[in-house]
């Protein structure tokens, strides 16, 4: 079986796959990740709540962003799986066209992102994924490049940070556009000036591209968005583990 590991960097999220099938998975914080022994336990304990064990994996396949905490994906399978751990780049995957100034710039979740919209929705896609930042990949028949907006969640931590008077609020849907206290004036320029910046973007590479796009969400805050983005029609949460297993699996055909 395949450890899948995409490190964002708040969340990280494992996933265990037999083949393209995802048998579970689960989410800890980045911040958690310190040493290969420490991972070691966390994964272990994970399997154990799953009908898996341990010895089941076979290799591991790691999409991060968070490059310092690389090293422990490489000690801990080295240690614990007794082989070198598959880091996904852009230099690797071949059967995509990389229509960008400078491919190895794009983040290895958006590489999974990209990957995983081309097996599965084949071209004309706009993966939209909501973590720290959040990303928008356009893939057509090529990958056409993108846009990368702030997170609504790391919008409010800096308004709150950054001005003495504003309150800590919640992610959470304004009842109206037209905000009646701070918090629901917070609210409504946060995420609903979010989702509309999303849509405004996707009709913007439309209009660029010549092309109708299907839009499809992940990440951790993607179903939330779905509820208000006009654009969005599908909400895939494991979208990104899935890219790594689909990487995982052709390059084990080559």
């Amino acid at each position: 079986m395949l450890l899948a590991v995409d490190v964002g960097n708040t969340h990280t999220v494992l996933g265990l796959f037999d083949g393209e099938q995802n048998v579970s998975n689960w989410r800890i914080a980045t911040s958690h990740i310190a040493t290969e022994d420490e991972f070691m336990v966390n994964v272990n304990n994970l399997i154990n709540f799953s009908s898996k064990s341990f010895d089941d994996i076979e290799a591991m396949c790691v999409a991060s962003v968070v490059p310092s905490v690389n090293n422990v994906f490489l000690y801990f399978a080295k240690k614990y799986l007794h082989s070198d751990p598959m880091f996904i780049t852009t230099e690797s995957v071949d059967w995509i066209e990389w229509n960008v100034y400078t491919p190895s710039e794009i983040g290895a979740d958006r590489i999974a992102n990209i990957i995983a919209a081309k097996k599965e929705f084949k071209k004309d896609v706009v993966v939209v994924d909501f973590g720290t930042a959040i990303t928008l990949d356009v893939v057509t028949d090529k990958y056409e490049g993108g846009s990368i907006l702030i997170g609504p969640r790391t919008s409010l931590k800096a308004l709150f940070s950054n001005a003495a008077k504003l309150p800590a609020v919640s992610e959470k849907l304004p009842s109206s556009a037209v905000g009646k206290d701070t918090p629901s004036n917070i609210q409504s320029g946060t995420m609903l000036g979010t989702s509309f910046a999303i849509d405004g973007l996707v009709e913007a590479y439309e209009q660029e591209l010549s092309k109708s796009f299907k839009v499809v969400a992940t990440g951790g805050e993607g179903n939330l968005f779905s509820q208000i983005c006009a654009r969005i029609e599908v909400y895939d949460p494991l979208l990104t583990l899935k890219g790594i297993s689909y990487y995982y699996e052709e390059l084990k055909k080559r």
